[in-house]
């Protein structure tokens, strides 16, 4: 009877297992979480370069995936819009009544992400520029194969050496969906043809032995001892992959540019481009994740640019200026001063890593006065590699491995030493490494309360830029900038977030031209001009993404000092802070939502 009973639980068992297995990979799942991490899943696998970069996989010992590169081609791109759409539909069935408050906010995350991808590939699929001269695909694939590529051992090489083969057909995909703009008359801007043009040469230019494709390539191999015979048939083998197959894909992606030259833009802005208009309103919504137009987004900069201008009058004139009327003109003096630069040579540059290294230790010692939890990965600092710098921000930061392998990277740009004034270079550290992105990502990276697809699903700018901005203001507030020019470093670097509302908005709402968006942000904010026309080609680029710091930045200041008023004494800013950076990246409407029921448990 016993073993009847038994025999007919394992049966029931495994029907329950096979439906559940059934309903979680072919058909609907019971949980909503379930779905949204199979899709993950699913998209995961999609992006080789994706699980390469995570690195999760390669501790249970599945790692192929090395020798592979993304599938770039229209049909892939089809496939995926007709996928999204039908997710789409899936994600709706699934009736609120149903769901408990956590899956119920999952589901508008992700509704609100479904729904501005599809419009975008619906309506707007050629808008946007593969070859740009920011992020584009012929450097960030350099970038991704020298920084992120792992080699561990002579496997890691093999695929290291597939993936080199791969890239003709990467950039042949690319240039088919290049074509189809042009029969659509689509093109980017003149300055930005150019500018890849300048950068596709400097690659064609490398020596073979020269090119950081093997030169990185041979220093990871050497790093893992492996024997210098070894290493050198490995270089022999990726040296004619580069001469035989990438070097002519890159002509090709040359010849393709010097084509459109005299085809591209004449404008800068995205309101040149067919509905160009509502292109940007979508934009703005993605990025910023508010429901504010670009005229409101505008008034707004305006705004703050002149509230912040006046904070650097009153320190200027504490430090003894007398005519301080034109606030621009003051800090590009500031910023051309002797006593605010390095010297223009290659120990300046191995100084200033070594400074910022200096900067986020110090700022790391504070941090448990002002958090309740902090990352577990460490962070280290990195000069912007030499084939993309030129273009390139004056810093960005890039997150850890969930396995502890590689650290979170704050790349520093070190093309042009003016860029790098020492009274600004807390600020960037602050902002780019503790306690901005890298406790916010890393943190949001190793929160495992959170479900699968709040730690990886959700693409939130203006959340992880606003946390980023608020975190340099908090470390002012703490007292890690107390020298008066370092923080008219942070207003600098405020003021610049502040002008970004106006000159993008000015850019590709109110048809501002390149050269005026770069005399009105130099004249402002009296950054270095190389830095100045980097940024603002950027945002030529990336419509909308410039805006997204501000908005979230002033969004989060607005909920710290509405629980101060309201919880008075009771106030804690390590509460406050975890519940920003816990609730996982967030767009700010909903975040809004979520303070307001966290006020509520508070009061």
């Amino acid at each position: 009877m016993i073993r009847k009973t038994i025999k007919s639980l394992l049966i029931i068992l495994v029907i329950s297992l096979s439906i559940f297995c059934v309903k979680l990979f072919l058909l609907k799942p019971f949980s909503i979480n379930h779905f949204l991490a199979r899709e993950l899943i699913y998209d995961a696998i999609d992006s080789p370069e994706y699980l390469t970069y995570i690195g999760i996989l390669e501790n249970y010992g599945i790692r192929s995936y090395n020798g592979k590169l993304s599938d770039y081609s229209i049909e892939k791109d089809k496939g995926n819009l007709k996928n999204i759409k039908k997710n789409y539909q899936t994600l709706q069935s699934y009736k609120d009544e149903n769901l408990n408050s956590e899956n119920l906010m999952n589901k508008k995350i992700a509704l609100f992400q479904m729904r501005n991808e599809i419009d975008e590939k619906t309506k707007y699929p050629y808008h946007s520029y593969p070859l740009r001269q920011m992020n584009g695909t012929h450097t960030q694939i350099l970038e991704f194969l020298t920084d992120i590529h792992p080699i561990n051992d002579k496997k890691d090489g093999e695929y290291y050496l597939s993936r080199l083969k791969e890239i003709p057909n990467v950039f042949d995909q690319i240039l088919k969906k290049m074509e189809i703009r042009k029969e659509l008359k689509i093109f980017p801007p003149i300055f930005m043809v150019q500018r890849v043009i300048d950068q596709i040469e400097n690659i064609l230019a490398l020596q073979i032995d020269e090119n950081p494709l093997i030169t990185v390539f041979e220093e990871k191999l050497i790093n893992i001892n492996i024997n210098k015979n070894e290493v050198n048939k490995f270089k022999l083998r990726a040296s004619r992959i580069i001469s035989e197959d990438i070097i002519p894909s890159y002509q090709r992606l040359l010849n393709h540019m010097n084509e459109i030259l005299p085809l591209a833009n004449t404008h800068d802005g995205v309101w040149s481009l067919p509905d160009g208009d509502n292109y940007y309103s979508l934009k703005l919504k993605m990025m910023t994740t508010s429901n504010l137009t670009a005229n409101e987004i505008h008034e707004l900069g305006l705004s703050e640019v002149k509230r912040i201008t006046n904070e650097i009058t009153e320190i200027l004139k504490s430090e003894g200026y007398e005519d301080v009327k034109n606030i621009g003109q003051i800090l590009i003096s500031l910023n051309e001063s002797p006593r605010f630069l390095y010297p223009d040579n290659d120990q300046s540059r191995e100084d200033i890593i070594k400074t910022y290294n200096e900067i986020i230790k110090k700022s790391s010692k504070e941090m448990d006065n002002y958090f309740h939890k902090r990352p577990k990965a460490g962070v280290v600092v990195k000069p912007v590699p030499a084939y993309s710098e030129e273009s390139a921000a004056g810093g960005y930061y890039r997150g850890p491995t969930l396995d502890g392998s590689r650290p979170g990277i704050f790349y520093a740009n070190l093309y042009d030493i003016k860029a790098t004034p020492k009274f600004g270079m807390k600020t960037l550290a602050f902002h780019e490494a503790i306690p901005g992105h890298h406790f916010q990502i890393a943190l949001n990276l190793e929160n495992k309360e959170l479900s699968f697809f709040r730690r990886f699903g959700v693409n939130s700018t203006a959340y992880t830029e606003g946390w980023a901005l608020y975190a340099e203001q908090l470390a002012v507030e703490i007292g890690l900038a107390d020298d008066p020019f370092d923080k008219i470093g942070f207003l600098q670097s405020e003021l610049f977030r502040a002008v970004r509302l106006v000159v993008d908005t000015g850019i590709h709402y109110k048809k501002w031209t390149r050269d005026e968006a770069i005399n009105y942000m130099f004249n402002t904010t009296g950054k270095a001009l190389s830095s100045v026309i980097a940024e603002i080609e950027r945002y030529i680029s990336w419509p909308g993404q410039a805006c997204s710091y501000k908005v979230g930045m002033i969004t989060i200041l607005k909920m710290r000092k509405d629980a101060k008023d309201k919880l008075g004494k009771n106030f804690d800013i390590k509460d406050f802070h975890e519940f920003i950076l816990l609730n996982g990246e967030i767009p700010m409407t909903i975040l809004e939502k979520n303070f307001e029921n966290w006020i509520k448990n508070k009061i």
